[in-house]
């Protein structure tokens, strides 16, 4: 059984992990999905679509390599 600061310190390398995940797959295939007129906001909301979806690969990576 996790304890508390257990959770909290997954929940955020799973963040860490998925936004670094995110800048990775951002950095190789680029702004694909088309959000907004202004590009940087464009390449923010990529950011945030990748991030959204490295969170479920990130999970289970940190799941398994802190719950062994």
């Amino acid at each position: 059984s996790f304890s508390w600061r257990h959770n909290m310190a997954a929940l955020v390398l799973t963040l860490i992990l998925a936004f670094v995940m995110a800048g990775l797959a951002w950095f190789t295939a680029g702004s694909r999905i088309a959000f907004a007129e202004d590009p940087s906001e464009n390449d923010l909301a990529n950011l945030v679509v990748y991030t959204l979806g490295c969170l479920p690969v990130s999970f289970v990576i940190v799941f398994f390599g802190i719950g062994g």
